[in-house]
C-alpha cells in the first residue's frame, strides 16, 4: 500500500476544511437571524396581520353598507349607502395590493395560496356587488308602491265619486236599478284591479304576475263593459258624469300600466334576495379566508420566532 506523500495529504486537509467551513457556514445561515433581519421580519408579520384586520373590518362594513342601500326607501338614501359600500370595497382593493406587496417581499408558507383563493371570492363578491347597488339604486318595487297609493288612489277615487253621482242622479226613477247594478260592477272591477296592484308589486314569479295581470285584464274588461252599458241607459243629462267616470278609469289604467312596468323590473325584491342569499354566503367565505391568513400570519411569527 502506497501512502499519499506530505504535499497531497496538506491538499487533501485543506480541501475537507473547506468543505466543513462551507457546511458550517450554511448551517449557521439557515438558523441564525442578524437582529435587523429578524427585525424587519417582524414588522413585515406586524404589516400583515394589521392589513388583514382593516380588510376584514373593510368588508364588513361594505356589506353592510350595500344592505342599506338594499333597505333604503328613497333614491337618495340608496346612492348614499351604495356609495359608502362601494368606498369600502375600494379600501379593501388597496389594502390587498399593500398586502400582496408584503408577501411578495417575504413570502410565509401559505400566504401565496391564500392570497389566490381570496382574489377567486373577492371577485365573485365584486361582481356580485355591482348587480345588487345597481338594482337597489332602482327602488322600481317602492315606486311602483308610491306611484299606485297616490295617484291610484286619487283617479280610482274620481272614478268612484262620478258613478257615485251617477247613481244618486238616477234615484226614484225607473232605471235606478239598472244604473245601480253597472255602477256598482264597474267599481266593483275597478276596486279589484286597484287591489292587486299590491299583490303584483310584492311578487317575485314571473309567472305569477302573469296570473295577476290576466286578473287585472280580466276586471278591466268588466269594468268596460259595465261602462258601456251605462252609456246606453244614461240621458243627455247625466252624459257629464258618465264621462267623467269614463276619464278617472282611463288615467286609473295608465297608472296601472306604469305600475305593472316598473313592478316587472323586480329591483328591490331581486337585490334583496341576492343581498340575504348569495351575497351572505358570498362574504362569509371572504371573511373566513382572510380569517385564515390571520392565523397563518400568527403561526409563521411564532415558528420565526423560536428559532
Amino acid at each position: 500500500m502506497q501512502f499519499p506523500k506530505d504535499k497531497d495529504r496538506s491538499a487533501i486537509l485543506w480541501g475537507i476544511g473547506i468543505a466543513l467551513g462551507l457546511l458550517l457556514f450554511a448551517v449557521i445561515s439557515k438558523y441564525y437571524i442578524s437582529p435587523a433581519h429578524m427585525e424587519n421580519t417582524y414588522k413585515n408579520f406586524v404589516k400583515k396581520s394589521a392589513i388583514v384586520s382593516q380588510m376584514r373590518i373593510n368588508l364588513l362594513k361594505s356589506v353592510e353598507m350595500e344592505k342599506n342601500a338594499v333597505m333604503a326607501i328613497t333614491d337618495e338614501e340608496s346612492q348614499e349607502f351604495a356609495d359608502q359600500s362601494l368606498a369600502a370595497s375600494a379600501a379593501v382593493e388597496q389594502n390587498l395590493t399593500h398586502l400582496r406587496s408584503l408577501i411578495d417581499a417575504a413570502p410565509m408558507q401559505d400566504e401565496k395560496k391564500l392570497d389566490s383563493e381570496f382574489n377567486t371570492c373577492w371577485m365573485e363578491l365584486r361582481k356580485l356587488d355591482q348587480v345588487i347597488l345597481e338594482l337597489a339604486v332602482q327602488n322600481t318595487n317602492l315606486k311602483a308602491a308610491s306611484l299606485s297609493r297616490e295617484k291610484g288612489d286619487e283617479t280610482m277615487q274620481q272614478f268612484e265619486h262620478a258613478l257615485e253621482e251617477l247613481m244618486h242622479s238616477y234615484a226614484g226613477t225607473r232605471n235606478e236599478g239598472r244604473i245601480t247594478d253597472l255602477a256598482f260592477r264597474a267599481i266593483t272591477a275597478g276596486l279589484k284591479m286597484y287591489n292587486l296592484h299590491s299583490s303584483h308589486i310584492a311578487e317575485a314569479s314571473d309567472e305569477k304576475m302573469d296570473q295577476i295581470e290576466t286578473q287585472i285584464k280580466a276586471e278591466e274588461n268588466e269594468a268596460v263593459k259595465s261602462l258601456d252599458g251605462l252609456a246606453e241607459i244614461v240621458g243627455d243629462e247625466s252624459k257629464g258624469l258618465l264621462l267623467q267616470a269614463k276619464a278617472a278609469f282611463s288615467e286609473f289604467n295608465e297608472v296601472t300600466a306604469k305600475v305593472i312596468k316598473l313592478s316587472r323590473q323586480n329591483s328591490n325584491i331581486k337585490s334583496l334576495e341576492l343581498s340575504l342569499g348569495r351575497k351572505r354566503k358570498i362574504a362569509a367565505q371572504c371573511d373566513e379566508i382572510l380569517a385564515t391568513f390571520q392565523e397563518a400570519v400568527q403561526k409563521n411569527s411564532t415558528s420565526r420566532a423560536t428559532r
